[in-house]
């Protein structure tokens, strides 16, 4: 694995920007955006495939499913449901198609036992599928703060991101901005502290946080789209309550300029399951809330995947209920009722058409009904 914990920024003078139309760099993109990571997850994968053609007519086929490639995923979640497993789960997969990988980490460290467990113990191939040595495909870089993020990003050294790379992780890509862009709430107290009256001045504090996501958005979408990355985003959580029927939780980093550079957003949560699917215990869910640029304002059962987080890697839960197998009948026992049955005027061969014992008639009632009448 190559570690790079600096950021050595070349020094060369800017290259010069050729333009073309708009049109041509769509088609461009298109052509070279083919082809997708899997998730780790069939029916997650299943779930993010566009069900029809795209734009620009091209159907898909079988290859597309999972992240597609020449486009950003944004994964989000709260604490512990499951994001970095899953961004785990698709580099493994990126891996062992012998792909180049590039995971940058702004707070919590790669967890490199668990993607060489999940490395060695992935039941989608055999050994001898597998390249040599696979971590060393992995590029690790380490941003310790939002200055180093956006340097690598936005002004990125020479070489980067390499000729050969298939996938760029970023976990997270907004850990490092709440310490540099307070809430606005905090903002405003801290105001009179600050000495700043300037209306214009505050206005602008107060965007610029809007203005660093925009310009991050679009950094990150040019460099999908010009090197056929696929770029995946660990995006974190926080509460919001204004403007919405109850208490949700949302992307810290969102927008109008960010929203529009997502092409996929995936939610991940941990829930109950109905009580007729089976253990509940340790369930994950992953719910895909945009597809292929649109924004999926009905929620269907086929977009919300449970599953697993084990040691090896992820496992998809089969939401379908399992057949109902009824206990065999012996044939005696089985017959219909219209075989029970007799017909009206059939008497039974255990009985004469004279026989009072149908009644229940006991020796002596005859006498009494005589005394009766008389």
């Amino acid at each position: 694995m190559n570690q790079q914990d600096y950021l050595g920024l070349s020094t060369q003078e800017p290259q010069r920007v050729i333009s073309f139309p708009a049109s041509q760099s769509l088609h461009a993109s298109a052509a070279s955006s083919s082809g997708a990571i899997s998730t780790g997850i069939p029916q997650l994968d299943e779930a993010i495939r566009p069900p029809s053609a795209d734009v620009l007519g091209r159907t898909c086929d079988i290859n597309s499913n999972g992240i597609p490639c020449g486009h950003v995923t944004e994964v989000y979640g709260p604490p512990g449901a499951g994001k970095t497993s899953l961004a785990l789960s698709v580099a493994t997969s990126a891996l062992r198609n012998g792909d180049k990988v590039i995971w940058i980490d702004t707070g919590s460290p790669l967890p490199k036992v668990r993607l060489a467990s999940m490395l060695k113990k992935s039941p989608d191939a055999t050994s001898s599928d597998l390249p040599e040595d696979p971590i060393k495909n992995l590029i690790y870089f380490n941003a310790r703060s939002l200055p180093h993020l956006l340097a690598l990003l936005i002004r990125p050294p020479k070489g980067f991101p390499p000729a050969d790379a298939k996938l760029l992780v970023i976990d997270s890509v907004s850990g490092l901005f709440p310490s540099y862009f307070p809430n606005p709430s905090e903002f405003k107290s801290r105001l009179p502290q600050s000495g700043i009256t300037d209306k214009m001045q505050i206005q602008w504090l107060m965007n610029r946080k809007w203005n660093v996501t925009s310009d991050l958005g679009n950094q990150l979408v040019k460099l999908a789209a010009t090197h056929g990355l696929a770029i995946l985003l660990v995006n974190q959580t926080h509460t919001r309550i204004r403007g919405q029927p109850r208490a949700t939780l949302c992307p810290v980093l969102a927008g109008g300029t960010w929203e529009n550079s997502v092409h996929v957003r995936i939610a991940i949560f941990r829930d109950f399951l109905p009580e007729d699917e089976g253990d509940s215990k340790g369930v994950h869910f992953a719910e895909v809330m945009k597809r292929a640029g649109k924004t999926l304002s009905l929620r269907l059962d086929e977009n919300i995947v449970p599953f697993k987080i084990e040691t090896d890697g992820l496992r998809g839960i089969d939401k379908t209920p399992p057949p109902l197998i009824l206990p065999q009948v012996p044939i005696e026992t089985s017959l219909s009722a219209s075989q029970r049955k007799r017909k009206v005027d059939e008497i039974a061969d255990s009985q004469d058409e004279d026989s009072d014992e149908e009644f229940g008639w006991v020796e002596g009632d005859d006498a009494g009904l005589s005394d009766g009448a008389g």
